[in-house]
Parts: C-alpha cells; structure tokens; sequence
C-alpha cells in the first residue's frame, strides 16, 4: 500500500489515524509539528501526506510553502486534515498545494475514501479534480461572504 506522514500536533489524532491506516495496510510515519515533517520528507517522501494547518514550530501552510519552494510538492499528494473549516480556508488550502480538504471532526469511512481515491487517481487526474474543488470552494466563499455582510 502507500507510504503516508501525518503532520498533526495531536497525538490523539496521529495516534487515532495511525491505527486506521496501518490496519488498511499502510505504512505510517507522524510528525508532531510542520519542521519535523518537512525534514521526515526530506529523507524519505511519503506517497501521501496528511496535514494539519495549526501547528507549532511550522504550520501547515508553511509546509506547504517550503514544500513549493523545495520542489517536494509535485512528488507528494497533500490531504488537509484540520479543524479550520471556512470556505476561505478552503480556497486558502487549495491555492497554497492541496490535492484534498477534510475537516475535524471526521469518519474513518470519509477519510479513508478521500484516501485511496486521492492514491487511485494519476498525478493529472487528481490536479483536474483539484481545480474543480477550487472552483467550487471560490464560488461558496464569495457567497459565505455575501452572507456574513448581512
């Protein structure tokens, strides 16, 4: 199966996927903080990464930044796990390098689909997908925004 790092400052929460991945076959490594995972990838890539955005030391978007910036990103599917649940944190996640964005808290059947569809699409199917969940993440913060003025 695939190799996948979780990067959550959690332990409950690495501790608790963890245990969902590795018992679908997986091989899991976690970081407890964006700088630890950004040097895990550095000697070893994962097929997949699970990212929390609020973390210490480095968060989530810094890792997605360093990741662009060191060319990591395009060997790496990235799936958001955070609590940050906004349409602006949507289209924030997407534009920043994400290939997929859950929200906490979450079912071990959602996770586990976004999951293996993230792994069963190729490289260009999954940037199709990608943009088209921006697309739809940009309209519903334009209209989350029109809502909150009122």
């Amino acid at each position: 199966m695939a190799r996948i790092l979780i990067a959550d400052d959690s332990a409950d929460i690495r501790q608790l996927l963890s245990a969902i991945l590795v018992e679908e076959g997986h091989k899991v490594v976690v970081a407890g903080d964006g700088q630890k995972a950004l040097d895990l990838m550095g000697v070893d890539p994962p097929d997949l990464l699970i990212l929390d955005i609020m973390m210490p030391v480095l968060d989530g978007y810094g890792v997605l930044k360093e990741m662009k910036k060191n060319g990591t990103r395009n060997e790496v599917r990235i799936l958001i796990l955070t609590a940050k649940a906004s349409e602006s944190d949507w289209v924030r996640g997407y534009k920043m390098g994400a290939d997929q964005y859950l929200t906490k808290p979450f079912g071990s059947d959602e996770l586990l689909a976004a999951i293996e569809g993230m792994l069963a699409l190729s490289k260009d199917q999954l940037k199709s997908r990608t943009e088209d969940e921006l697309s739809k993440a940009q309209l519903l913060s334009r209209l989350e925004s029109i809502f909150t003025d009122f």
